[in-house]
């Protein structure tokens, strides 16, 4: 079984849970746990994973997916509860992260497709405005594609996914970056999306509501309306 639980999103899902501007789930993938992304806020993430009944000292790893704030804020504080959790940190950051952790676990994540554990890939940095690495795991029916904003486009992420990891992506969660863009640039992206036969949309963060809006109107009952607090589960591969 698959579990992703969102833990920071400025987006409301789940009562007691504290918004924030940024993102960051956990992963729980058979018995481990994956931390993806840390937030702005330290202290607000670890009141969210408490009120996920989520023991911070059981994550194996940390996975960032670019040196934004609002996804890296939280690391230092989370770390020290997880001091052995290896980290994972593109090249574009890798030295800022090793500064602010010289004792930490660190692997330096370059461009190529990762494997960091059975089932479990980094697509490596793909260029964009802001370089960035998106996490994927391997479910029962194609992979869930995991974007801290998708700064590169998702349309570039997907097309590494196909091309390298999984021809079939199951899911896509995580920020879209698409906040900026108008209706004819967002149903551009909703006609890739669907030309890769995405079964399962659940975005949020820096998604921007008209894209949900666009997004829910187009895939209906395969959008799904998240936020901090929200669990979703897979059956494993």
């Amino acid at each position: 079984m698959i579990e992703v639980t969102i833990v920071f999103d400025n987006y409301k899902g789940e009562p007691g849970f504290e918004t924030g501007w940024g993102y960051s789930c956990v992963v729980k993938r058979n018995d481990e746990f994956l931390l993806f992304d840390t937030g702005a806020d330290g202290q607000k993430l670890i009141k969210n994973l408490k009120r996920a009944g989520i023991t911070p000292s059981l994550v194996s790893k940390i996975i960032l997916s670019h040196a934004h704030k609002d996804h890296t804020g939280g690391l230092k504080e989370i770390q020290s509860l997880m001091p052995e959790a290896e980290i994972y940190a593109g090249v574009s950051f890798y030295e800022e992260v090793k500064k602010l952790l010289p004792y930490a676990r660190l692997f330096k994540v370059s461009s190529e497709v990762l494997r960091i554990t059975q089932g479990v890939y980094l697509t490596g940095e793909l260029e964009g405005k802001v370089k960035e690495t998106s996490l994927v795991l391997e479910a029962k029916d194609g992979v869930i594609v995991l974007t801290g904003c998708a700064h590169p486009g998702i349309e570039k992420i997907i097309e590494k996914v196909i091309s390298e990891i999984n021809p079939k992506v199951l899911a896509i969660l995580g920020g879209l970056h698409l906040l900026d863009k108008n209706a004819e640039e967002i149903r551009n992206v909703i006609a890739c999306l669907e030309s890769k036969d995405v079964r399962l949309l659940a975005p949020s963060h820096c998604t921007g509501d008209l894209a949900l809006k666009l997004f829910k109107q187009h895939f209906k009952e395969r959008f799904l309306k998240v936020g901090v607090g929200t669990k979703i589960t897979f059956e494993s591969k």
